[in-house]
């Protein structure tokens, strides 16, 4: 049995061969210490946007201490030292992220962005807001482009999740008759995560879902309703705040389903290459 638990504790702990400190982050690695500085760029690059974008919103400006985040130097030792991981590429747990380094990808870091937009929304924002909200900040930050060293925020990009999932949707232009179909979730199952289809089984949709809604409230039509969704986060995410904000959701839904055939559209033109 020792032996048994020595193994097993091996598999699973990780023991970096370098620490990268920079101005919000503390990195430990077991990639090359290029790799962990240059994910450390991206991540500060994530939190002046981040920043930039709510300075608003209500909690403190700086954390107390440097935000935490483990980074393996590849999948197979990630998913090595986190064998019950699942499907996911990084995640987040009690105040840490997880990821590793991409190699092949056009954006490497997606992923650990996204875990770590979570990571500020709980320990820097302090929001307490539903998944709509926090799945849908996340995705929208991870999946911008990031370009030279910059996060481009607002420009989906093609090879992040969910966008990728864009060119598999078959939306007929009668958004009643999508949520009949299941080809769309109304917008009030998204609200208020009830009435939905099965989250298990629609997983990829309800993403879709939550960055495109996000993106409409934040990127479409240059960003006009980008205060009333700050309010409504501050007013904690919920229909009465969605309404009081934006006004009726089966008026909302109809502006979004048009918003997202039209990032349809734009991904289909190959608009959201980087």
């Amino acid at each position: 049995m020792a032996i048994v638990l020595g193994f097993y504790l091996w598999r699973t702990t990780c023991w970096p061969g370098v620490t990268v400190r920079t101005r919000h982050y503390t990195i430990r690695s077991s990639a090359t210490p290029a790799q962990a500085e240059d994910a450390g760029r991206a991540l500060e690059e994530l939190y002046q946007a981040y920043q930039e974008f709510f300075s608003d919103l209500p909690g403190p400006v700086e954390p107390d201490a440097g935000l935490k985040v483990d980074l393996y130097r590849d999948r197979r030792e990630f998913r090595r030292y986190n064998p019950r991981v699942g499907w996911a590429e990084a995640f987040y747990r009690q105040g840490r992220c997880y990821a590793y380094c991409g190699t092949w990808e056009a954006n490497p870091y997606y992923w650990l962005l996204h875990e770590a937009t979570h990571q500020l929304n709980h320990e820097v924002a302090r929001l307490h807001v539903p998944k709509w909200i926090d799945e849908g900040l996340a995705t929208f930050f991870s999946a911008s482009q990031y370009v030279d060293g910059h996060l481009l925020v607002g420009r989906p990009n093609r090879d992040a999740y969910p966008v990728w999932w864009l060119y598999d949707l078959d939306l007929s232009g009668d958004v009643e008759a999508d949520v009949r179909s299941g080809k769309a979730i109304p917008l009030h199952a998204i609200i208020t995560g009830r009435g939905g289809p099965d989250m298990d089984t629609q997983f990829n949709l309800y993403y879709i879902h939550w960055w495109s809604l996000t993106h409409f409230l934040l990127a479409g039509e240059d960003g006009r309703r980008r205060n009333a969704y700050v309010r409504i986060i501050r007013d904690g995410g919920s229909l009465d705040a969605f309404e009081e904000h934006l006004g009726a959701v089966e008026e909302i839904q109809g502006r979004w389903y048009e918003h997202l055939r039209e990032l349809h559209r734009r991904a289909i033109d190959g608009e959201f290459k980087p």
